[in-house]
């Protein structure tokens, strides 16, 4: 089991290949693989920060990004999750990113 998600973890791989070379449910694999994230989670104590992951700092909270730089971003803070569609204005995300405790830790 262990080896298995191993593999899984690896660059590049495919959890419902990895699955079906080993002749398990692609759903058994990605439970074993939260199950080792949320040990780790544990045994580090970093907050719930999923491996591969790191805090954001944003700097110059000012203006927009040009029109033509589209964006989609979701961010994910404990139970709050924030959906931003299309242009954004920095200004705004950062008010809303302070609103949820997350910018300037």
């Amino acid at each position: 089991k262990a080896a298995i998600v191993a593999e899984s973890f690896a660059p590049g791989a495919s959890v419902s290949a990895l699955a079906r070379r080993h002749d398990i449910s692609p759903s058994l694999l990605f439970l074993w693989r939260r199950q080792v994230r949320r040990a780790q989670v544990a045994e580090r104590g970093d907050r719930g920060m999923p491996p591969g992951f790191v805090p954001v700092a944003i700097t110059g909270c000012g203006g927009q990004l040009p029109s033509e730089e589209q964006a989609a971003i979701e961010i994910e803070v404990g139970a709050v999750r924030i959906h931003v569609r299309g242009t954004v204005d920095r200004r705004a995300l950062c008010e809303v990113l302070a609103a949820v405790g997350t910018v300037g830790r």
